[in-house]
Formats: C-alpha cells, structure tokens, sequence
C-alpha cells in the first residue's frame, strides 16, 4: 500500500503529466470537502488533490484543545483516510501556477494540467512578524491556539494560572478563523470561573482591529462576554514585540487622530494570534 491513491487509468496524458477534469490544491478542511462535494454532484470526473502532508489537521479543534475539550490526538489524523473515494491524492506541494496553459506546478518537478481549478490553500502563519515571539513559544507563559503543538500549553497555563494578568492578542485582518483569538479568551475566562478565580485573574484583549468584531450583528452579545467576565478590552492594539523571559508584552495603539504610542503590558499568560500571509 502507497501513501499516494491509484491513479485513474483513463487519465489523459500530456507532454508535462497528467490532465484532470478538476483539480484542488489543499488537502484541508476546505479542499476535502470541495472535492467531496464536486465528486458527490458530478459522477465520473477526474479529480485530483494537491497536499504534502501525510497528516491532516482539524485546525478549528485546537481552539477545543486550549480550552480543555478536545484531546489533542483527536484533531490529527491520516490524510490517505480522509481522501475522497474517486479522488486521487498527489502527495507534493503546488510550487506554482501557469493559467494559460492550466498548470500546476508541483514540488516533485512534474506538473498537472487541469479544466477547473480549486486553490484552498489556507493563510501562512508569520510568527517571527511579532518581535522576540519565535522563541518563547511555549514557555514563559506564551502560547497559542493556532499551532499544534501549542494548544495543550494553552490549557495547561489555564490550569495553572491562579491569579495575575492574562493577556490575549488579536492581529490585523484577515487571519485565520476571526472567532477563535475570542473563544480562547472565553473559554479560559468559563475555566477560572467555575474555578473561584475569576476575581484573582485580570484579563485583556489588545486586538489590531477597530471594532470587537467584523460582523456588527455579532458585537452586542459579544460585548455581554466580554462584560460578563471583566475583560478590558483594547481596540486599534496591536503586539509587536514579546519579551519571554521578563514577562513583558509591547503594542502600538492607534488613538482616534491616527496618532499612534506604544504600551508594556506585564502578563502571566500571553495567548497570542500571529499575523496571517498568502502562502508563498
């Protein structure tokens, strides 16, 4: 058994591989379920799936993870399971695209040619965007829900923490899931409640962004959260530079003229959202 699915035998061969009816880049959540779906409503095309990786990840579960609901095994699984009968998996990286010829070009040097193409590749996370971040990930205090291995730390620093200041951050759109920079705040913030600590834990939110969130019919009960558990909340506050080892986080903050200042914020827990990029 290979890690890649047969192929289809009627496949037409060009000059640089193979040509599908359709092709998806991304092996995600999003570019299984695109194909799925293609594949449920359209019978008998050729369809093929562009993903590396060997394994798949449930990225929305780690928020869960963080927060004491999810185990951290259950967000991973194999990616061969997950592909769609009737797909073929090419196990490479997309390394380029030549539109007028309907190409893709993949990591193994060849190239697949297609009629349609589905690009679901996601955002890249930039953490070394953030000063001093890289490297206290995972310690210190510092974690994130936006990275495997981290999420158990977040939930651990939950545990742990039983008073001082608990710091959450949220970067310049567009990122990754907008919620979940918020529900890991929540979530932390049911813990230490249900705990009796609500009152030793001084929580924040510095988030970039000029308004709690994007969807203004979700601001008002947005805000009973963030009242509900005392949270300050820091509008235009965006984490520029993390200092580990001194438990000290920076923010550039925005006033109302677009003038802009820098703050130190001293935390014992520092959950932070990195900035987003198109893949490269």
């Amino acid at each position: 058994m290979t890690d890649t699915a047969p192929s289809i035998p009627n496949l037409a061969s060009t000059a640089r591989g193979l040509t599908y009816d359709v092709v998806v880049v991304g092996g995600g959540a999003a570019g299984l379920s695109t194909a799925a779906s293609i594949l449920k409503r359209r019978g008998g095309i050729t369809l093929a799936i562009i993903e590396p990786s060997g394994s798949h990840f449930y990225q929305p579960g780690w928020t869960l993870v963080g927060g004491g609901v999810f185990k951290q095994s259950q967000t991973r699984r194999s990616e061969k399971k997950l592909i769609p009968t009737g797909a073929d998996w090419v196990q490479a990286a997309a390394t380029g695209f030549e539109p007028e010829a309907n190409l893709v070009h993949l990591s193994n040097g060849s190239s697949i040619r297609y009629e349609v193409l589905v690009v679901a590749t996601g955002l890249t996370l930039d953490w070394d965007a953030i000063e001093g971040l890289s490297e206290t990930l995972g310690r210190n205090g510092v974690t994130s829900n936006y990275r495997y291995d981290l999420a158990p730390y977040t939930w651990q620093m939950v545990q742990t923490l039983g008073r001082g200041n608990a710091v959450f951050t949220q970067p310049p759109m567009p990122i990754k899931c907008a919620g979940a920079p918020q529900k890991a705040m929540y979530l932390a913030c049911d813990a230490w409640r249900r705990r009796g600590l609500a009152d030793n834990i001084n929580v924040s939110f510095h988030t970039a962004t000029p308004g709690l969130f994007g969807v203004k019919e979700f601001v008002p009960p947005l805000m009973d959260y963030i009242n509900r558990y005392h949270i300050d909340l820091c509008l235009k506050s965006n984490l520029t530079k993390v200092d580990g080892k001194g438990r000290i986080a920076t923010f550039e903050n925005v006033a109302g003229d677009g003038s802009k200042t820098t703050s130190e914020v001293e935390f014992d827990m520092l959950h932070v959202v990195p900035p987003s990029a198109r893949p490269t």
